[in-house]
């Protein structure tokens, strides 16, 4: 199954070991989860501070491929919402 998500800015657990495998829960602020499996815990480890760290930052459009119990296959990210600098500026000094 593939789904669209428009605002995805996951909270993401830090690698935890569940038979032979390395999971990773990616927790949306609705209260829905998702679970991203892999083989090593080096692999897991890239994941969240890789790919998943612009994510848990800025948020996104993403595609996600998902199979039976919400694990992701295959994540596409569609577009990234990172702020200008100037957003970030106008942020921080509260204009």
């Amino acid at each position: 199954m593939e789904i669209v998500i428009e605002n995805f800015k996951p909270k993401v657990t830090r690698p935890f070991k569940r038979k032979n495998e390395y999971w990773i829960k990616l927790i949306l602020s609705e209260g829905e989860e998702y679970i991203m499996k892999f083989k090593t815990p080096l692999e897991a480890e890239d994941a969240v501070y890789g790919m998943l760290d612009d994510l848990q930052v800025y948020g996104g459009k993403v595609k996600l491929k998902l199979r039976e119990g919400n694990v992701i296959e295959k994540i596409e990210v569609l577009e990234l919402h990172k702020p200008s600098a100037k957003e970030l500026v106008q942020e921080y000094f509260g204009g």
